[in-house]
């Protein structure tokens, strides 16, 4: 959650000024494929034998 909000109110608008454009749009890029990292641990976490098992 903390990625989503650094993305949204400290890289988008430095993005949208185009303010050193090239490293503020690899850094949300960056953070957008860890955000997606975790979302995906996450599901994998909760999807395991244990979450299956209390089904």
């Amino acid at each position: 959650m903390l990625l989503a909000l650094l993305v949204e109110f400290a890289v988008a608008p430095r993005i949208v000024l185009r303010e050193n454009l090239r490293l503020w749009h690899s850094l949300g890029s960056g953070m957008l494929l860890l955000q997606w990292l975790c979302a995906t641990g996450t599901v994998w976490v909760l999807s395991g034998p244990r979450a299956r098992a209390q089904v």
